[in-house]
């Protein structure tokens, strides 16, 4: 066990510092939890129906994603202006 308290090479190679007590027993509760999830039929049932419902209405993520790029591209049309009105502007 004195292994998982001090690892040298968890946190940053060569500096020794201290892993985190918490680490090993959080992950072994969480994978435990998604065995305990997947063991019985109505854990099955849920997981089944966030995917359906993740499958029928989309990825929301996709959504913000097209927002951001829509936004992106009037930001580079908006720079093209300015550029093009400071070239202008210069005296030759």
């Amino acid at each position: 066990m004195e292994h998982h308290i001090v690892c040298r090479s968890a946190d940053s190679p060569g500096k020794g510092i201290y892993m985190k007590n918490w680490f090993l027993p959080a992950t072994l509760l969480g994978l435990s939890g998604l065995a305990l999830v997947f063991a019985s039929e109505r854990g099955r049932e849920r997981v089944r129906h966030f995917l359906e419902d993740l499958m029928e209405h989309g990825d929301p993520l996709n959504e913000f994603n097209k927002f951001c790029e829509d936004q992106l591209e009037v930001i580079q049309q908006n720079l093209d202006r300015v550029a093009k009105a400071l070239e202008e502007a210069q005296p030759s």
